[in-house]
């Protein structure tokens, strides 16, 4: 399936600082709602040296702040975009970050 994103025009470039060499990540991952990411253009690029994972344990996965800084957003923009509700939102994704 082909990533977009409804919270970004560019994933060629990280969304948190702009460079390139990036990973699409999905904003809720997870087995399941990797692919509901996917699925509703919850994507985000982020450069693999330091907002992704890939070294010395920084980035989205291991900071928590950040994590939720785009859980967050991503809530809003979709419940926004699609014309949803936050229990729209909690029974697709389970629990609600706003």
């Amino acid at each position: 399936m082909k990533r977009y994103s409804i919270l970004t025009n560019d994933l060629e470039h990280c969304i948190e600082c702009g460079r390139t060499g990036i990973n699409k990540h999905e904003v809720f991952f997870g087995t399941a709602n990797r692919k509901l990411s996917i699925e509703d253009g919850l994507v985000i690029p982020l450069c693999q040296a330091y907002h992704h994972n890939q070294f010395g344990c920084t980035g989205i996965h291991f900071d928590k702040d950040l994590n939720e800084k785009w859980k967050k957003l991503a809530q809003k923009k979709w419940q926004e975009y699609y014309g949803k509700t936050k229990e729209d939102f909690i029974k697709r994704y389970g629990r609600n970050y706003i």
